[in-house]
């Protein structure tokens, strides 16, 4: 078939378009896999990319972690809708209240309120996730948990945590007994001292002085505390199949042996809360792991993942049998990703991702409700009015953050707006404005995370 016998060559021209250094795709198609390969793992050493090599899949690793805690619901040893604390009896964030009564399904689902991006390096070592817990006793809350949505990276840590007070063993043991080996997945990891066991792709970013070129980034991984979130999980594109397909396959692996009851692999695909209507990536909900989508009029389940420099994609039609993967070490991975799932999953599942409406110049918003100074963990959002217009100027709290000085809004509807920068990744997160009630937006969300107003 053309799609298979191209799929190299495709590669190959959009790694050059959206200079990208390496890339490796999986197709999974009623249980067969075609993959390729192109560029190369690092731009230093010049060592190429090839199917068996192994990427970061970042918050992909969410779908794993995911899997883990319903096995153990399967087995009786958690019940989803009981309090972390009862896992976690030290468990503790700034409000006691949610300290005492937030639940697994609301960490699975980001329906936590708790803020998320917390990245400090709590160590090396198999204590790595509980110290990481100790140091996230004075996490603030957005909002009440189960009201709304917000991606919370620490609250899959915490999930990481309860499978190793449950099962007696480290994350990366658990999930390498459990998932890995289960599954015959002989190219995946989670601990940097095993990637010299493989060819290996480390992250790139753009040169500080040269437009267009790529370096090495300077941290090839994120806090090992946040492993069950995506820090460290590694693996090729066709193994990030095998566990598609036991997700396809009613749980079972292709021995037959029960990996996930057939009643949790349909959880973890089933709406757990609803999203605004023009939200990043046409996903409209959240299940159990899977963020949810709808092409073309199809159902789709995926997630994608980004660490220092590696990004991550994947895509599933369940009721076609049909999923793409693609894995990457830097450059403009989102339109790479755009382009190649346009190549494979329009011509064979016959469904398109949905384009995000065009701003409407005549599109009338009322700024005193939108105007105002809105705050997560991570950044400083401020609305204000500029002539005519609305602008968005966004400041980093923590190092390492990217400013964005004040830029216009470009509305779809009175509550959602996106930017017309140039850089894809902004461009491709809406900007929506949530909970106006009769008064002031409560809440601004960019892309999955939101900022709660305070000024």
């Amino acid at each position: 078939m053309a799609i298979y016998r191209d799929l190299e060559k495709h590669l190959k021209a959009g790694i050059r378009r959206y200079n990208v250094p390496g890339a490796s795709i999986a197709i999974y198609r009623n249980g067969r896999v075609h993959s390729a390969a192109a560029g190369v793992l690092n731009v230093d050493t010049g060592v190429t990319a090839t199917t068996d090599s192994v990427f970061q899949i970042g918050s992909i690793s969410k779908v794993f972690t995911a899997t883990l805690i319903l096995q153990l619901a399967d087995a009786g040893l958690v019940d989803i809708d009981a309090p972390l604390a009862d896992y976690l009896p030290g468990f503790r964030v700034a409000d006691p209240v949610v300290s005492r009564t937030v639940t697994l399904r609301q960490l699975l689902s980001h329906t936590s309120g708790i803020e998320g991006d917390y990245f400090v390096d709590s160590g090396r070592g198999e204590d790595a996730i509980a110290r990481l817990q100790d140091m996230g006793a004075l996490l603030p809350s957005l909002f009440p948990p189960g009201e709304r949505m917000s991606y919370c990276n620490f609250g899959y840590a915490m999930l990481g945590r309860v499978i190793e007070v449950v099962t007696g063993e480290t994350f990366d043991q658990a999930i390498r007994r459990r998932l890995f080996k289960p599954l015959g997945m002989t190219h995946a990891l989670t601990l940097p001292e095993d990637t010299v066991r493989y060819r290996t792709a480390i992250g790139h970013v753009p040169h500080p002085d040269k437009p267009g070129v790529n370096v090495q980034t300077p941290m090839p991984w994120l806090s090992i505390g946040q492993k069950a979130a995506g820090a460290t999980p590694s693996m090729s594109a066709p193994d990030l199949m095998k566990f598609v397909d036991m997700h396809l396959n009613g749980g079972r692996n292709p021995a037959g042996d029960r990996i996930l009851s057939p009643a949790r692999v349909r959880e973890m695909q089933r709406a757990q809360i609803a999203l605004p209507r023009h939200t990043a990536r046409g996903v409209h909900a959240w299940g159990l792991g899977w963020f949810l989508l709808r092409w073309s009029g199809q159902a789709l389940i995926g997630h994608d993942g980004g660490t220092v420099g590696q990004y991550s994609f994947l895509r599933v039609l369940p009721k076609q049998r049909l999923a793409v993967a693609l894995l990457t070490n830097g450059g403009n991975a989102l339109n790479l990703a755009e382009q190649m799932f346009a190549q494979t999953l329009e011509p064979l599942g016959r469904v398109h991702a949905p384009a995000l409406p065009e701003p409407k110049p005549g599109v009338r918003v009322d700024a005193e409700r939108l105007c105002g100074t809105y705050e997560n963990l991570t950044t400083v959002n401020r609305v204000a009015r500029q002539g005519e217009n609305l602008t968005i100027a966004i400041e980093p709290k923590t190092p390492g953050g990217a400013p964005l000085p004040a830029t216009p809004l470009h509305f779809i509807d009175r509550n959602t707006a996106v930017l017309r920068t140039g850089e894809p990744a902004l461009d491709a997160a809406p900007i929506n404005f949530q909970q106006l009630n009769d008064g002031p937006a409560r809440y601004l969300g960019v892309g999955f995370r939101l900022a709660r107003r305070t000024g």
